[in-house]
């Protein structure tokens, strides 16, 4: 597992322990073993505003605040994925909480602008790419999805936007109900988180083949290169049909998306199989057409 998954697992973790010492009234801890540098500015987050003081000098434990009532939990991120968004709804169906999801769509002229301006701007090409693999809430196929609101943040958003009140307010009214071991929903959610990762590994593989084709422009002859691509479509095509097998009969919880890692793996050993054939096949070629004109001088 990649150390950003990694950390946002971590990050399940704590909203989770907050979560149950928010509803039991009890002292919220550190989960075994992860109580570094995410944990502190974790814990620093909470208690900045408010939510938990240190218990005593002990920094792995902290109180509620008894002043609480109402509490939204509100993770800024992109979640460009649906899975990465699904995870975190089945912690609210797992303790009856409320789920919404706020997306604040901006053209791409207006993200580079704003970018830019920042005192530590990132490179351009990591928000063409972010933009190309962001999937929108689409409630019409994702019923968990319905909590959804969609705004157009390139002239900003106002903060006591009525319809960003409303949204929270939903939530907060209509809890997500958990379930009572319904496995036809059961299927159906593993169905959803499964056809969300192959569609993230069919991306994934696309632009392997497109940065190989740019690759290999200068290495293989032009008669080559239309069947090359073919081949490597192939390769493609084998490759989510290794991960579609591989995913048939895990349970949503074992669903990951370091699967997608595994297709990329698999892609990756075909795809060197079929450029050395090639490589080779164009080598020999290129020997035998200079091989031609060294005994037949008449030629050049």
């Amino acid at each position: 597992m990649s150390l950003w998954k990694q950390l946002r697992q971590h990050l399940l973790q704590f909203i989770e322990h907050l979560i149950v010492a928010l509803l039991s009234s009890s002292t919220l801890k550190a989960p075994g073993g992860l109580t570094g540098g995410q944990w502190d500015r974790f814990v620093q987050c909470l208690e900045g505003q408010g939510v938990i003081s240190a218990a005593r000098s002990d920094s792995h434990h902290f109180l509620i605040s008894p002043k609480l009532s109402h509490i939204y939990v509100i993770l800024d991120d992109n979640f460009y994925y649906q899975s990465m968004r699904y995870e975190v709804y089945q912690l609210a169906r797992k303790y009856s909480l409320g789920f919404c999801q706020l997306y604040l769509h901006c053209a791409m002229e207006c993200c580079l602008l704003r970018n830019r301006s920042r005192p530590h701007p990132i490179m351009d090409k990591t928000i063409l790419l972010m933009d190309t693999k962001i999937e929108k809430p689409n409630p019409e196929k994702n019923t968990w999805e319905k909590n959804s609101l969609i705004l157009d943040s390139s002239q900003g958003v106002a903060v006591d936007d009525t319809r960003i009140t409303d949204l929270l307010n939903r939530a907060l009214e209509s809890p997500v109900t958990p379930l009572e071991d319904d496995h036809e929903e059961k299927d159906r959610d593993r169905e959803i988180c499964a056809a969300s990762i192959v569609h993230q590994a069919d991306q994934s593989v696309r632009r392997l083949i497109s940065e190989t084709m740019q690759a290999m422009k200068g290495s293989v002859s032009a008669q080559n290169i239309k069947q090359l691509a073919k081949e490597l479509q192939h390769a493609k095509s084998r490759s989510l049909d290794h991960l579609r097998q591989s995913l048939t009969g895990k349970t949503i919880q074992s669903l990951r998306t370091d699967d997608i890692f595994d297709v990329q793996s698999f892609f990756k050993a075909e795809k060197d199989h079929i450029l050395e054939r090639y490589l080779h096949t164009d080598e020999v070629q290129y020997c035998q057409s200079q091989e031609y004109c060294l005994t037949n001088p008449a030629t050049s």
